[in-house]
């Protein structure tokens, strides 16, 4: 069983004070539990925390370990069977509380599966290093209309536009003022460019008159001028954006797992998902506008009726698949392309759906050592583009950057199938 240090438990999450608390009591009661080898209440202190954490590398670690103890050898081999689909090095085999597994063929199929897991797949190419190493890329754009290509900075706090085929950048956007740049996305007609910022540690100039701060910024594309913007203060870390057909602006929002809507200028919460969702992400449209597709870093992918939001549903998931660490998210033929950076390995992956379900997987990339942290996408004429690098591993606990730690920021693409 794993004895991880508490701080993972809140790796991606933002919780509140109390509720970080009642985790750590109760993980603490778990561990007394297991020591006491009272398994019956290990199980049922488990059971909860991974209700409340799913996904998580030691609770559903430990959930596993709870079901081999307590004898129910089929619900150990699923968990089990999770653990190692969001993390292929897991060491499972040195495990004895996991020794009355071990002559099961389900057992011997996990084994399997974690050898699989190594095999590489590599389809998308390299397309161009940029020029500015420090960057730190997070959202991308094309803007047809211009020709122009665009990525956000965390580090820098700034939108840079950047050559396709060279990598050099030039600042297409920069403010004193501005936060952490996540997503950018542009209205159908090109006028207006939305970004998202929040205040982050990792970006040059952070302190604690910055905490809390949020916004959604509204640009003049044309004249590269501020118009409007939307400030939110709070627990809130504006991650991702998609601007529907009528101007209407969805951003997803991690700190809280609220969807906050702008309409008419206006910004207000959209749709609560506190009770349901954990660590929201990337957000698209189908084709129709009929459905918003949304990525939970922990839960998967929840699908939700624009004409009645009440009406939504969580994706169900093929076996083989991990519904783990989900960032970007986009809408592609009837399938949604995801990037999956929370899990090892890192993987893309195409999600064919029918019906609502989803009816088909196929890795466009998985376990290629270059990919680090790859977060949002584009898509441009049938094409996937994406940065495969990000620094987020080379701040030190002050959160300055090592320059020694990490590459130039890499753009792949990959040439989408029908």
């Amino acid at each position: 069983m794993k004895f991880n240090c508490i701080k993972n438990v809140f790796f991606c999450l933002v919780f509140s004070l109390s509720l970080a608390q009642s985790q750590k009591e109760m993980y603490n009661l778990s561990i007394r539990a297991y020591q006491d080898k009272d398994f019956g209440k290990f199980l049922k202190l488990t059971q909860k925390l991974d209700s409340i954490r799913p996904s998580h590398p030691t609770y559903t670690y430990n959930l596993a370990c709870a079901y081999a103890l307590n004898e129910k050898p089929n619900e150990a081999l699923s968990v089990l069977k999770q653990c190692v689909l969001m993390n292929h090095a897991l060491n499972f085999e040195a495990e004895n509380d996991l020794s009355s597994l071990k002559k099961t063929d389900g057992y011997a199929e996990i084994v399997a599966l974690k050898s699989a897991l190594e095999i590489p797949v590599a389809t998308s190419e390299k397309q161009v290093v940029l020029s500015e190493k420090e960057l730190h890329p997070e959202g991308l754009l094309y803007l047809k209309n211009s020709k122009t290509w665009l990525v956000t900075s965390i580090r820098n706090r700034k939108i840079v536009s950047f050559d396709i085929h060279t990598g050099a950048c030039q600042d297409w956007f920069a403010s004193p003022d501005l936060l952490s740049v996540f997503a950018v996305k542009a209205d159908k007609k090109e006028k207006f460019l939305w970004a998202c910022t929040s205040a982050m540690p990792e970006m040059k100039g952070y302190n604690k008159g910055f905490e809390g701060k949020s916004e959604i910024i509204k640009i003049d594309i044309k004249t590269k001028k501020i118009v409007k913007r939307f400030p939110l203060q709070g627990n809130h870390v504006l991650g991702d954006l998609v601007v529907a057909k009528n101007g209407d602006v969805y951003i997803s929002d991690s700190g809280e797992a609220i969807i906050f809507k702008i309409s008419g200028d206006t910004i207000s919460m959209w749709l609560d998902l506190k009770k349901e969702a954990f660590n929201l992400q990337g957000l698209t449209f189908n084709e129709g506008e009929s459905q918003l597709f949304i990525a939970d870093y922990m839960k998967g992918i929840l699908s939700i009726r624009m004409s009645n939001p009440e009406g939504r549903n969580w994706l169900q998931f093929p076996e083989s698949n991990t519904v783990k660490g989900i960032d970007g998210l986009l809408w592609y033929k009837n399938s949604l392309i995801a990037i999956h950076n929370g899990v090892k390995p890192i993987r893309i992956m195409r999600y064919s759906l029918r019906d609502n379900e989803i009816i088909a997987s196929v890795a466009l990339d998985h376990n290629r050592p270059e990919f680090d942290e790859p977060a949002l996408g584009t898509l441009s004429n049938g094409k996937l583009y994406f940065f495969a690098n990000a620094p987020w591993k080379a701040y030190n606990k002050d959160f300055d950057l090592d320059l020694t730690q990490f590459s130039n920021p890499v753009l792949y693409t990959n040439t989408l199938t029908e």
